[in-house]
């Protein structure tokens, strides 16, 4: 990092980091000691009024799922009306109060004007083009709606989003985690006084003005550094940075709101993990060991800090676009194929053709379509050792995707019940016994499971078993870096019967990327 010529001030002293703009998406804690572990997981069964009283397996069907689930191919004829938005500008108190560098200031909030205002709203609006929605600058007086607010950062990490005591930057914050889109009227919560901020410290640390916003946000001030031929004054440079923030966030929580994933913004599909380093294959158990090649991650909209190495300039700097995992998901909340355990389990239903919009705008998948075929399992294990099973046909070098939700569910639906999932493919022989093909029960955000990138070895049917395993990864390791499991059984009998009995929402998909144009919008529910 370059010194400032005229102050000899190492410009690296002055970078910020962004914490991940999100919902809390149960981050996996970490544990000095077994017992430590186990106290940890004995203390959320409590808190569900377990551990005194026997539990019983399960529970019917009729209680499954969310308020006003049904269960079925017919799930997604709910969200046939448009998903309303509303962009609220001013929630809270005009001001706000930062630190940073030992310095405290209480300052105006941004001021958006009513042309930013619509900047804003057009640019979320295009990324959400294809799908249902509808965008609105004022507050709709019926009807279901989401709400994202902006400029709200009165108790920033302890309500609202902005500069936090401990010095992290906290740009957005989401209700809530819904796949399906179920709930439509998620709050979320986006502050973009970063920028401003920043600006306002210059003097106070002898800083020529915009040094800060430049040195954090890519943006090439004039008067700072050497300018270019495109650098802004310093007031231009603040509201192209609170702009593209803002819409940068504003999707991104929004996505959260109706499903979407920090791991969503992987990409291409593929690539497994991505390539900045974060997170590391170690926070997957078992390790992933598929590679490290997301290379486009970091230019989609659902990328964070923590899931891919996001810096605070890919949010001031850039227009993020949605990558092909979040199109499909997407497209499930409008058009997509429910089924329940009972009828995977016949094997009634195998992966349906999804129609999807690809909206990648750079990288491998660019200008062409991608052809994806998907499955939603909604599903219960109603007894320990329980395995669900979903088969499928398809062909050698395919790529293969799936998701076993019941954590991160459980943890904004109280009524759905939990289990720590598991997924294991199988490659089905002609003698009908099984080869192993991939194994995962822990992705790194969450105790759920996310089997990530699975070239397919041979043409034929393949078999995914979904269960809640016996044993559980609570992220640590011996002194060689193996990972430890504990055994649920450990924990007694009304404890393992709690994490190994509940309810699960599995997404399975393969991608195959085609020539040619895709569609353009997503019809309604599919019929």
């Amino acid at each position: 990092m370059p010194a400032f010529a005229q102050t000899g001030v190492d410009a690296s002293q002055y970078q910020l980091e962004v914490l991940n703009d999100c919902v809390t998406e149960c981050g996996l804690p970490s544990f000095e000691s077994k017992e430590q572990a186990m106290d940890y997981l004995r203390s959320i069964a409590a808190a569900a009024g377990v551990g005194t009283a026997p539990v019983t397996a399960g529970g019917s069907p009729e209680q499954f799922g969310k308020p006003g689930n049904g269960i079925g191919l017919g799930l997604g004829l709910r969200n046939n009306a448009p998903q309303t938005v509303y962009l609220n500008f001013q929630p809270g108190d005009p001001t706000y109060t930062f630190s940073l560098f030992g310095i405290t200031l209480t300052l105006p909030d941004f001021e958006y004007t009513e042309a930013d205002k619509e900047e804003v709203r057009d640019r979320i609006a295009a990324d959400y083009a294809p799908y249902n929605y509808e965008f609105v600058l004022e507050r709709p007086t019926e009807g279901e709606y989401v709400e994202l607010q902006f400029n709200s950062n009165d108790a920033p990490g302890a309500g609202t989003a902005g500069v936090l005591p401990s010095g992290g930057i906290l740009f957005g914050s989401a209700g809530q985690i819904d796949f399906g889109n179920d709930d439509r009227s998620v709050v979320a919560i986006n502050d973009a006084n970063l920028w401003p901020f920043l600006t306002a410290l210059d003097p106070f640390l002898g800083l020529p003005s915009g040094f800060l916003l430049e040195n954090n946000s890519g943006i090439d001030v004039q008067g700072v550094l050497s300018d270019g031929p495109d650098a802004l004054p310093v007031d231009e440079a603040v509201r192209l940075a609170v702009i593209n923030q803002s819409a940068n966030t504003g999707a991104h929580e929004l996505g959260h709101g109706v499903g979407l994933r920090h791991y969503d913004a992987w990409g291409p599909v593929g690539g497994g993990l991505p390539n900045t380093g974060q997170p590391e294959p170690t926070s997957f158990f078992p390790y992933y060991t598929h590679g490290q090649n997301a290379d486009e991650s970091t230019l989609h909209v659902m990328v964070s800090g923590a899931s891919a190495g996001s810096t605070l300039a890919d949010s001031a700097n850039r227009d993020r676009f949605f990558s092909e995992r979040s199109t499909i998901k997407l497209a499930i909340n409008q058009r997509g194929r429910f089924i329940t355990d009972e009828q995977a389990n016949a094997g009634k239903a195998g992966l349906k053709k999804l129609q999807v919009v690809s909206q990648i705008e750079e990288g491998d998948n660019a200008d062409g379509r991608y052809d994806v075929r998907n499955i939603v399992v909604e599903g219960e294990i109603e007894t320990i050792g329980e395995v669900d099973t979903l088969t499928f046909d398809a062909k050698a070098g395919q790529i293969f995707n799936a998701e076993m939700i019941s954590d991160v569910e459980s943890s904004f639906f109280p009524n759905f019940d939990v289990i720590f999932p598991a997924l294991t493919l199988f490659l089905k022989n002609d003698d009908g016994s099984l080869t192993e093909v991939a194994y995962n029960s822990d992705e790194f955000e969450s105790f759920d499971a996310f089997m990530l990138d699975v070239e397919l070895p041979e043409t034929g049917t393949y078999v995914l078993q979904m269960e809640a395993p016996a044993d559980v990864f609570l992220g640590n390791t011996t002194a060689t870096g193996e990972p430890i499991t504990i055994p649920l059984a450990a924990f007694g009998a009304a404890t393992e019967a709690f994490y190994r009995t509940g309810q699960y929402i599995t997404n399975a998909y393969i991608v195959e990327p085609k020539n040619g144009r895709g569609p353009k919008k997503i019809g309604g529910p599919s019929k």
